[in-house]
Order: C-alpha cells, then structure tokens, then sequence
C-alpha cells in the first residue's frame, strides 16, 4: 500500500512538470486554454451551485454555502486571468508556467471538488445522491474535454475523479450505482483514448503550423533576399509562359534598356518572355523543357547584350515546376573581353598580328603539303636613337607609320604581317619562291628606308635589315624558319645594315661558333685564369710623364691562342656577360694599380649595360675598399650610348661616383652620337678624342679641324683632352698643335701586362 501510494505521488509529481520541449507548442496550449478554460470554470460554478442549492436545508451550511463560496473564489479568480490572456501573445516563459500552475491546479481542483461531492452524497434522498453521481460525471467530463490539450492535466483529473468516483460508487453496493461505477471504467478508458488522439493530432497539427510558418518565412525572406540580389532574376509560368515573378534588380535593369523593349519595365511581370528573343519558339522549347537545363547564352538585343543563364527549379518531389533566369546588361564587360581578344592576338600599337597569332599563322602555312613559304625577318636601323633621342611617343608614332608602309606594299592574300617585337616585324609569304621573296624584301627595304614625316613637321630617316627563309628548304617547323630568319637578318646587320640576306648554312656554322664562344667566356670568367688586364699608358704633353694607364681586357684561349676583344666583347654583351667582365676589370685593375710606384692613375672602361642600374657605385666601393686604392686614382670611362639609353639614371649615377672622389671620362668623343648637350649634361673630368680623327689630322684638314674645336672645347671648360691613337711623330706634332693635354697611342705605348711574369707568351697580335 505505501509503494502503491508512493508511485501515485510520484506520477502525480511527473504530470505537473510540463514536458513540451517545442516553445511554440507551449505558446498554442495556452491560446487555445485562454478560450476554454474560461468556459470550463463556468460550468464547475454552475453544476457546483445547481447540486449545493437541492441540498440546502439538508446538509449542513458548510457544505452547502461555505465551500461553494471558496470553490467559487478560486474558479472565479483563474476565469479572470484566463479572460484577460485571450488576446496576448505569450512568451515560452508565460506559457510554461501557466501550464505548470494548471497541472498544479488539476490536482486542487480535482481533489476538492470530489470531496465535496463525496461529503454531500450521504444528505438527501435517492433523487440527491443520483444529482452527486451525475454531477461527478459531468464536471470531469467536462474538465477533461477543456483540459484535453494539455494531457497531465487532463490525465490528472481523469484518474483522481474518476478512481474516486468508481471505488465509491462501487461501494456503496446499490446496483445502480454500482453498475455506474463499472460503466464510468469504460467511459474513462474511451474518454482518454479520444482525449490522447486527441492530444496527439494538436501536437502534430501544431508542428504543422510551425513547419508551415517556417517554410513561409524562409520564402518571404528568400524572396526579400532575391529582390535585394544585385543578379536581375526571373521566373516564367510554364503554362503561359508568362512572366510570374520578377525581382527589383530586374525591373532596375530594364529600364535602363527601357528604349530597347516594347514594355514598360515596371509592368514586366504578366508580360510573354517572348519579348526578348527573335525566335520566341526556341526560347520556349528550351524552357519547357529541364532535360536542357542548365542553359547559358548570351542574347543580342539592340547594341546591347544580355547575359542569361536559366536554370531548373524542381519541387520537393521532384518534379519540374518551372525555370527561373537570371540575367544581367553585360555589354562593357563583352567589349572588354572583346579587347582582351584583340590583345592577346594582336599588337596594341600598330594592330598587326602579335608574335602568338603569327608563330599559329606561320604553322598553319607550314602545315600544308607541297607548298613553299617565304618568311623575311625585319629590323629597322636607327629606329633606337629617335626613339631615345626625340621620345617614346616619336618612336610609337613611327612604328606606326612602319606599319602602314609594310601593309600598303603588302597587301595581297598570301601574305601575312607581324611585329614580333620592339622594332621587329616579320613577312609571311604563301606560295612563293626564292625570287619573290627577294624581291618584296628588296622593295620593302627601299620603302621603309624613305624618310617619314611625323608630327609638328618632324623628319627622320631610318632603315631596315631583311633577314630571309624559305620553307621546306630552311626549316619545317615554325620556330626553326624564324630562328633561321633571324640568323639571315643578323648577317645582313653584320654586313653594314640597310640590306638584306638570305639564309645559309654559313650563317648557322657562324651562329653555333658564337655560342661555343659565349660557352667558353662563360668558363673562362669561372676560372679567370685565361683573362688578363693590359695597360696602356697616357702621356701628358707637356712633361711626358705618365698620368695614366687604360685598363683593357685580354683573352688568352688555351686552344684558341688570343682572342682578338673586337670578337669576344661583342658576344659578352649579347650574352649578358659584359657586367661580369666589366666587374674582372675592375677589382684587377684596382688591385694591379694600388702597386704602382709613380702613383699614375688606372681608367677602367664601364659598359653601357653597366650604367643607370645602381650598380656601379657599390661595385667601385668594392674595389676600391679591397684594393686600398684612392678614389682620385680611378678614371672611370663611359661612351655617350650610356647617355643615350636613360639620361637621368645614367648622370645620378656618374655624380655618384663624382662624389666619392672618382674621376669619370668621356670616351670616343667625335664619333657617332656625339653631342654638347652630352658634354653640358655632366661635368666630364677628361674628353678622349677618337683615335680615326687623330690618324686623319695629319691629311685631312677636317679631321685636324675637328681635334682643335674638342681641345678648344676642353680648355674653355676647364677639361683635360686626350688623343688617342697617336702613332706618329707627325701625329702628336698635329695633336700638340691643336692644343690637346694628353696623348694615348702605340707611339708612347702598346698594352702590356704589369710585368712579362704576368704574361709568359705576348705576341704582336695580342694588342
């Protein structure tokens, strides 16, 4: 009995505790009870008052008054708070404790209102004692139903009523009642079967309305979220093949199209798709259609172009429901690509093909059977020094006017134009010969060597170098004809410019006997044992002392014997190589000077590769740090090319090196470029005067003419002049005549080594 009791309380315990663990589950009992509890409390009241007025006079006052008045306070005081709640939204919160109040109250309400019917049934007639049984049955009838959506509530009063009301009836051993009291079992197990199913089909009619909520949420906002998407999106009725939807960034899109379309942008949706496509019926087969789903076009409309891309929407089951597009006005962004095109395949400044679309125009020709290919490889002379001299946009505007030149003599079927590089251009001819080719390279040179008038009336005259090939003859492949090409336009460059020539085996034997002589430099600069530095002296006039000694480079190969430097600097420079042998001279030159007892000072040549990098300096530094020489005695010689390349670069740097204490000088002064804005552009220590005029002095009065105008020029700028290659006495005569400070030449001097240890074998031909 006491394990019996003990699990009723804890059952009772657990029922009070509200187990929904859906909040809004919570928040629906407690709308649906602020209905019907109001309802429930009404019919308690009155049933009490129907059984407490047929007992009065009966049964004592407490039982018919008094109680009646407590149970009346306490449903009148839940009726109110329930009436007050039928229009508030609750929190989870207010919801779980009302519910939890109520399941508490169950069991007050139950407990109370059955004793009280209990101690009223032993007053009255048989007539009373049937009104307590049927009012027991009513009221918890009654309870039940209203509490039947919360179910411990409903279970509570269920088994503490009607437990009550059985074991009592069947008690009291009246047939009647306890007939009643077997009939309540069966009524009481019906009744809460129906009041579980009950309670199951609100829990899952609610998780119905949640999920359904949700779902409608998540639309509201996925459609708010794709009105706010900066892609125009659309989607189409498949039955009408309307438009049914149609986000903001649609309607924005088309009205900036507005001119293009016959509808008003704002009014899109309802309106055909048709409206933007010429075959409306392709359009509407691909849409009808998901098996052609995903589709990706691009839609000429006007001189606008939409970029659409249409995809399938499916439903949960998945069926198609229908297509939705989405689109944008890409008209910049395909001209864009349209340039990028362009740019990939072709040269940005004169629109001829690029080196990538000729090589593919190149094999394309090569590609075909039994066809002869002529291909002539141009580089134009002087293109350099009006491109340095007068500025890139002169440069750019006569590249151009190269351009149109090789198109108007070029213009035929079978030929195709390039530029393949800075001033490089090449000639594709199809099915051709020898002599044609010959001949359009003769009369392309010719045309291009006419001079060019470019703008604010500026003339300049170049010209051009063709180097030829022929295919099968000189190569099959694209790469193997242009580089044979190359090595034809290489020879004709060789050969004084402004000609041309056609490939040969010769050529190619010239060009691996090049690279075998780059390998080999690039080993002796390894070992550095086959290089030397000569010294040549420079005299002063005046006291016939020395003053200096020019540092130049020599190779004494051991299979090779000497290398003339006229053959090897030319392929130093071209193989990158001129900066390393540059940097040999000079910490040698350093070193072997720092010895010398008449303290003459050592003049190193700097390339002009070398200069306006920032590299120089720091290398000097180097130098004259390991060597312990003075900075006044270094003389750093550079020809005016460097001046050429950049100016700016070239004199910071040459300052530079002014300000650590080096001298610098200006070398071959009166050959090629020479120029007084080069002389003004930076306060040369030394002007050399190149030695072909100095030959000549003696002969030719321009020549003696051009040494007097140097040396005068020297004097007036406080700079001391050098002739160099004096040879003669009638030269240094001339030369002392016209008023030079220093001489250099084999009269005075050829290049030697140090001393004769330094060098085991010299021969004639190594100076």
């Amino acid at each position: 009995m006491v394990k019996t009791s003990k699990y009723v309380v804890e059952w009772l315990l657990g029922s009070i505790a509200v187990q929904a663990k859906n909040p809004e589950l919570l928040k629906a009992q407690y709308r649906v009870f602020s209905k019907q509890l109001p309802l429930m409390y009404v019919i308690l009241v009155s049933s009490t008052w129907s059984v407490a007025a047929t007992h009065m006079g009966q049964a004592p006052a407490w039982l018919t008054v008094v109680i009646p008045v407590l149970l009346t306070l306490v449903c009148g005081i839940r009726l109110a708070y329930w009436w007050k709640s039928r229009r508030m939204e609750p929190s989870e919160k207010i919801a779980r404790a009302a519910l939890v109040r109520t399941n508490q109250l169950s069991i007050v309400i139950a407990v109370a209102f059955t004793s009280w019917a209990l101690l009223l049934f032993r007053y009255g007639s048989a007539y009373e004692k049937a009104q307590i049984a049927f009012y027991m049955a009513i009221t918890v009838i009654c309870c039940i139903i209203s509490l039947m959506y919360l179910w411990s509530a409903a279970l509570i009063v269920s088994v503490i009523v009607n437990v009550a009301f059985i074991a009592f009836f069947a008690s009291t051993g009246e047939p009647a009642f306890v007939a009643t009291a077997i009939n309540m079992v069966f009524v009481t197990i019906t009744l809460m079967l129906i009041i579980f199913v009950n309670h199951q089909n609100f829990n899952r009619m609610v998780e119905a309305q949640i999920e359904s909520h949700a779902r409608d949420e998540a639309q509201r906002r996925l459609l708010r979220m794709i009105d706010d998407m900066p892609v125009a999106v659309m989607t189409v009725d498949l039955a009408t093949f309307n438009i049914n939807y149609a986000n903001e960034t649609s309607k924005r899109t088309l009205r900036a199209i507005s001119h293009l379309l016959p509808i008003v942008p704002d009014h899109i949706v309802g309106t055909s798709i048709d409206v933007f496509h010429k075959h409306p019926e392709h359009q509407r087969g691909l849409l009808a259609d998901p098996a052609c789903l995903p589709h990706h076009a691009r839609i000429k409309l006007g001189p606008e172009v939409l970029d659409l891309r249409v995809s399938a929407v499916n439903d949960a089951d998945g069926s198609y429901i229908g297509p939705m597009l989405s689109w944008s006005v890409v008209t910049s962004q395909v001209e864009a690509e349209e340039y990028i095109q362009r740019l990939a395949h072709y040269d940005s400044l004169t629109g001829l093909p690029n080196r990538t679309n000729f090589l593919r125009e190149l094999e394309n020709s090569l590609a075909r059977p039994a066809a002869v290919t002529g291909l002539l490889y141009i580089d134009l002379d002087g293109f350099k020094i009006v491109n340095d001299v007068r500025g890139h946009r002169a440069g750019d505007e006569l590249l151009k006017e190269v351009a149109d030149r090789l198109r108007r003599e070029c213009d035929l079927r079978n030929i195709v134009l390039g530029r393949i590089g800075g001033d490089e251009f090449v000639v594709l001819l199809n099915d051709t010969d020898a002599d044609q080719v010959v001949s359009i390279a003769t009369r392309l040179a010719d045309t291009l060597s006419a001079p060019y008038v470019l703008a604010l009336d500026r003339h300049v005259q170049i010209g051009a170098s063709i180097g030829c090939a022929l295919a099968p003859l000189h190569g099959t492949s694209a790469e193997e004809l242009l580089s044979r090409a190359d090595m034809a336009l290489y020879t004709a460059k060789a050969a004084g410019k402004g000609t041309l020539r056609m490939f040969s085996q010769e050529m190619e034997a010239r060009v691996r006997e090049t690279l075998s002589l780059e390998a080999e430099l690039r080993h002796a600069l390894q070992k550095e044992s086959e290089l030397l530095v000569y010294y040549q002296p420079i005299v002063n006039i005046h006291t016939r002392q020395v003053s200096a000694r020019e540092a130049l480079i020599r190779w004494n190969h051991p299979e090779r014997g000497w290398v003339p430097p006229g053959l090897f600097i030319p392929v130093a420079e071209g193989a990158g190589l001129i900066e390393r042998l540059g940097e040999f001279v000079l910490l040698r030159a350093c070193h072997d000077a720092a010895s010398w007892s008449d303290g003459a000072r050592v003049a190193v040549n700097i390339s002009a590769v070398q200069l306006g990098k920032g590299t120089v300096v720091p290398l000097v530094k180097i130098a004259l740090s390991a060597s312990g020489l003075l900075p006044g005695r270094l003389e750093i010689e550079v020809t005016e090319t460097a001046l050429l390349q950049d100016e700016r670069e070239v004199v910071a740097e040459l300052t530079a090196l002014r300000e650590i204490g080096v001298r610098v000088a200006l070398d071959d002064f009166g050959t090629g470029f020479s120029s007084l804005a080069h002389v003004r552009a930076f306060p040369f220590d030394k002007i050399k005067i190149d030695g072909s005029f100095v030959r000549d002095a003696v002969d030719r009065p321009d020549c003696a003419a051009v040494v007097r105008v140097i040396a005068d020029l020297g004097k007036r700028l406080g700079v001391i002049t050098v002739a160099e290659g004096v040879e003669t006495p009638e030269q240094l005569a001339r030369v002392i005549e016209e008023g030079c400070s220093e001489v250099q030449g084999y009269l005075f001097g050829r290049p030697m080594p140090i001393s004769s240890r330094d060098c085991p074998l010299i021969q004639a031909n190594a100076c």
